[in-house]
């Protein structure tokens, strides 16, 4: 092999090791930009326990934590189905999206979001355990989507 076959390989080389070494650089920084980012946190899922069938809406509260330096704006919310509603400050929504208004946590602040399950959304024969979601979409890259879950057993009581 001549010098210049040699030279064109290790320039080969290094074009291939240098690819593989920036890329890498590049995603660690953009990890950490994401955890400067506003994270918002919420409490674990929420279970009722027996839910009755005829015992009308039951309802929980969940708090949303913005432990970020930054505000951040819930721009969409949505439920998991057509039993279950939601409520953060005047943002009202359901299963088919929210309407036009958004919330803003502010830095270090909280929000309440209200959970609403009616048991006899699906008839006097939707018995037996659910587990159900509230949808968020946030302006977060931390935290762009947060599903709140809550969970019960529906029952006749007779």
């Amino acid at each position: 092999m001549n010098k210049y076959t040699l030279g064109a390989i290790g320039v080969v080389v290094l074009l291939i090791v240098g690819s593989f070494v920036l890329p890498i650089e590049s995603k660690e920084n953009t990890t950490e930009t994401r955890i400067a980012a506003p994270i918002i946190v919420v409490e674990p899922p929420y279970d009722f326990g027996d839910i009755d069938i005829f015992g009308g809406k039951v309802s929980t509260e969940y708090t949303l934590k913005n432990e970020g330096t930054e505000d951040v704006t819930i721009t969409n919310a949505q439920t998991s189905c057509m039993c279950t509603e939601g409520q953060i400050e005047d943002l009202h929504f359901g299963m088919h999206g929210s309407t036009n208004k958004q919330v803003v946590i502010p830095a270090g602040g909280e929000k309440k979001l209200t959970a609403i399950y009616d048991p006899l959304a699906h008839g006097p024969n939707g018995v037996g355990p659910v587990t159900r979601e509230l949808i968020l979409a946030t302006d977060s890259e931390a935290t762009p989507q947060l599903r709140v879950k809550f969970s019960g057993n529906v029952i006749k009581n007779e």
